[in-house]
């Protein structure tokens, strides 16, 4: 902050005492002026700092960029309102503050980063490297502009030192291995095969996207002729995940099988952005640094517009800022003949899921299983029913996916028939839910989902105790943090009546999920039966602001009307 921004602070907190200490004025007495340049700098300042706190990425930009306008010469506010501009996703802003920076202070690393994309963009690769050359003290952004500057000179017809400067970057851990993976791609491209099959087997099975890693190397062998390793290395990784179904893996299959080689080629500027997506995604975003990763893929889709896979990841980004409608705006842009449009397709009916438009997200999910018939497709759509209580429907999906299942598939993958036995039990056919759970405990054992439902379902019945509570503390020692599995034991401890045993447990499992109505629910019940009716009143209020089901808010809403003991009886 400037000591004239601090000035203007100073004058600011003391006008406050100067009109408290006026209130016995006449209003003929008080003259109100207008605010000086200075005090108007630094309420712009302060808004975007607060916006930043509160990451309100809109207000954040337009505060920002707002002060730098104030003080054109500050590179600080400059650097910090490109950076804001980028987060808000206008890019636009964000070029036009940066070709406004250069003026000032042609080092500054954010304007260099944004014109530098955008000169990529266009094929300006010697502009490009230029500016990327001088590396910042920021390793985030340093490695972000050396990706970029190795690429610019690729771009240029200088493989070598693309290489040279994929050698330099030596962060460490996972940023060593995406150099690695960087320059398999340039030996592949450059036809040095022995060199590129020594690079891939470096990043084989290391924590980069095997999306990135394994179309890389699959594409490498196409291009070179080899379509049956080329294949492999597609069916290898398949095979691991128990068979891909959708997505450039699953594309890419379909194509190597009609014998039809991987032909799609990239510019440079496209390898540039594709190298940014992972660590994006994989590394800053899974580590919880967002505005990081953001802008990384902001600067990725300069160079790539066109890369689904980076959208993807950047709505992900969205979301986990709450920044929803812009989310579904990303993915919305994501054409039904990408690799990608299903994935995205099911972004958007999670996200109509959690805005409570439940009609809307299972008839997304209907039209995309009209348009692709696969199983994960299906089973989605089954869960959608089944957020939606809509328990026949549900059972008749999945009780065609579990059809399809032999038993292996089952063992690797029980929710189907987990879910299927929730819509049994639900649709009260008891007996062929437990039936059904009894085969998921015969194929694995250990699933705790099943112990904690039957143990769980049996305690309420009043069936079978002694198996019903040996079956919950097995679950709870598999899932010691689970709060649904803890209220299990809970509520089998009320249900014998040890209350005071079974608060301790429903307040461990409340802690651990305080977002659940159920176990709220159950809390506000044993408090009750313990005497403290005020507590239970506040516990069953809880539970109505949270995501009950019809049956729980009809039961919480005579507990809190008449009692405890008036609820019982009710479904």
């Amino acid at each position: 902050m400037t000591s004239s921004m601090i000035r203007a602070a100073c004058m600011a907190l003391f006008g406050v005492a100067v009109i408290s200490s006026a209130c016995a004025a006449s209003p003929q007495e008080l003259r109100f002026t207008e605010s000086p340049p200075e005090a108007k700098l630094f309420g712009d300042y302060l808004s975007g700092k607060y916006a930043d706190n509160i990451e309100d990425a809109q207000a954040r930009s337009k505060f920002f960029s707002a002060a730098f306008a104030r003080d054109p010469k500050n590179a600080q506010l400059g650097s910090e309102a490109i950076r804001s501009a980028v987060l808000a996703g206008d890019m636009t802003l964000a070029r036009t503050l940066s070709i406004e920076m250069t003026s000032l202070d042609a080092t500054e690393p954010m304007a260099r980063i944004v014109l530098s994309a955008y000169n990529m963009r266009r094929g300006k690769y010697d502009t490009a490297s230029e500016r990327l050359a001088q590396q910042p003290e920021d390793p985030a952004l340093g490695v972000l502009m050396a990706m970029m500057e190795a690429w610019a000179q690729y771009g240029q017809g200088n493989s070598t030192r693309a290489l040279e400067i994929f050698n330099e970057i030596e962060v460490g851990g996972y940023f060593d291995v995406i150099a690695a993976l960087q320059k398999a791609i340039i030996y592949g491209e450059t036809g040095q095969t022995e060199q590129a099959e020594r690079a891939f087997k470096t990043v084989s099975g290391t924590g980069v996207s095997p999306i990135l890693r394994i179309m890389s190397e699959a594409r490498y062998k196409s291009q070179n002729g080899d379509m049956q390793g080329a294949t492999a290395v597609l069916e290898d990784f398949s095979g691991r995940r128990g068979g891909v179904e959708s997505g450039p893996i699953y594309s890419a299959l379909t194509r190597l099988n009609s014998g039809k080689p991987l032909t799609k080629k990239f510019s440079a500027a496209d390898h540039a952005g594709r190298s940014l997506i992972d660590p994006a995604g994989a590394y800053f975003s899974e580590g919880g640094a967002h505005n990081l990763a953001e802008f990384y893929l902001r600067i990725a889709l300069i160079m790539s517009p066109d890369e689904d896979f980076g959208k993807i990841w950047l709505g992900n980004v969205l979301e986990r800022e709450e920044r929803v409608t812009e989310a579904e705006a990303l993915y919305q842009q994501i054409k039904d003949s990408s690799d990608f449009s299903v994935t995205a397709r099911l972004a958007r009916a999670t996200l109509l899921f959690r805005d409570k438009q439940d009609d809307r997200a299972v008839g997304l999910l209907k039209k995309l299983v009209d348009d692709h018939p696969i199983f994960l497709v299906r089973e989605a759509l089954g869960r959608g029913y089944l957020i939606k209580e809509d328990y026949a429907s549900a059972l008749t999906q999945y009780t065609a996916l579990v059809a399809e299942m032999n038993e292996a598939e089952l063992t690797a993958n029980p929710e189907p028939l987990y879910f299927k036995a929730i819509c049994l039990q639900e649709l009260g056919r008891w007996d062929e839910a437990v039936a059904d759970l009894r085969r998921i405990l015969a194929l694995k054992p250990d699933y705790a989902d099943a112990l904690n439902f039957l143990g769980y379902s049996w305690v309420e019945r009043g069936e079978n105790l002694d198996e019903a509570f040996g079956m919950i503390r097995t679950a709870v020692k598999l899932e010691p943090e689970s709060g649904a599995i803890i209220d299990s034991l809970g509520w089998a401890h009320y249900k014998l009546g040890q209350y005071d045993e079974a608060m301790i447990h429903l307040e461990d499992a409340t802690a651990k999920d305080p977002t659940s109505a159920t176990i709220t629910d159950h809390l506000g019940d044993v408090y009750w039966k313990l005497g403290r009716k005020r507590e239970a009143g506040y516990q069953w209020r809880r539970a109505l602001d949270l995501d009950p089901t019809e049956k729980e808010i009809a039961r919480i809403n005579v507990k809190l009307k008449s009692g405890l003991d008036a609820a019982a009886g009710m479904p």
